[in-house]
């Protein structure tokens, strides 16, 4: 176990070594960063302790954004109540920041999509990357280490395209099951040239050959969406190019099928009591689902080996 002096003079743990490796990764932690270790009263720069940075290491890492390891393992043991927990006493720690850069980034967002034709070509390009940009922000949050705003552009700047095609590949993937549903209900639709619709009721085969093809594409859609829900956080938190982060969340999610949809499910509910709540509720109820999506990205994904999974 070991304990650090953090960049703004307070003490911090004791925690597992997994944990200082973490801090590193994140920037919060370097070569100069004084660390002590359980039962030691000697505290020490955590760049000569051969754990944290090997000595056969070429340069030890610096301060600084990381770009996130690149391949994850994935558990299977991801925690409603847990993720649930850990959004609410991030944003109980800095609501008003939390708030402000999500309602920010969300009106920004709103107003671009605005613009006349040139919305449609900047919501196209950006609206993927700005998502991942707060989901970024919101992970930061979590760790107690977000810089605000910053971390919203810092994304975009950064990793847009990453972004950009893990949110067009995977909408444009899951929509052709439904496109496939909708083939045959056309066909028969163009068959039945003439019919009076309004007696299609009267026709119960003919409605569940046109309905049940839409139906499934309808319903092969969502699942999709659903496995690569986690592609985008994936491209913003880490270094994986959009296909590792489309694989990675498709096998993240599907370890973790049922207690994730429930999460979904929990968090949809409490939207709609935002927007009971004369829709002012949304200013926290929005945030609260962005972190609890984020605590669950970190109950599924662990830094790993390329073979992990």
């Amino acid at each position: 176990m070991y304990s650090i002096i953090g960049g703004d003079g307070k003490t911090y743990g004791p925690v597992p070594p997994t944990e200082v490796e973490r801090w590193i990764r994140e920037g919060r932690a370097d070569a100069k960063t004084k660390v002590k270790r359980e039962g030691e009263q000697e505290w020490r720069e955590l760049g000569t302790l051969d754990e944290f940075f090997p000595k056969t290491a070429a340069s030890p890492p610096t301060l600084g954004r990381p770009a996130g390891p690149r391949h994850y393992a994935i558990q299977g043991d991801l925690g409603v109540r847990a993720s649930l927990s850990a959004a609410w006493q991030a944003y109980r720690k800095d609501s008003w920041r939390i708030t402000g850069v999500v309602v920010l980034t969300f009106l920004a967002q709103f107003l671009m999509n605005n613009i006349p034709v040139a919305g449609l070509i900047l919501a196209f390009l950006l609206n993927g990357p700005i998502l991942g940009g707060l989901y970024y922000f919101c992970r930061q949050s979590l760790h107690g280490s977000a810089a605000g705003a910053g971390d919203v552009t810092s994304t975009v700047r950064e990793r847009f395209l990453p972004c950009f095609l893990a949110t067009t590949v995977s909408n444009l993937l899951a929509f052709g099951p439904f496109l496939l549903g909708l083939i045959p209900a056309v066909a028969l639709a163009a068959g039945a040239e003439g019919m009076d619709w309004s007696k299609l009721v009267q026709r119960p085969g003919l409605a569940a050959a046109m309905a049940l093809p839409v139906l499934g594409g309808f319903l092969a859609m969502l699942y999709l969406l659903l496995l690569w829900s986690l592609a985008v956080p994936l491209a913003a938190c880490s270094s994986m190019d959009f296909w590792e982060a489309l694989k990675t969340s498709w096998h993240g999610v599907r370890a973790n099928l049922l207690r994730y949809f429930i999460l979904l499910i929990l968090l949809a509910f409490l939207n709609l009591l935002g927007v009971l709540c004369l829709v002012i509720g949304l200013f926290v109820t929005i945030p609260l689902t962005l972190l609890a999506t984020m605590a669950a990205y970190d109950h599924i994904f662990r830094p790993g080996t390329p073979n992990s999974r």
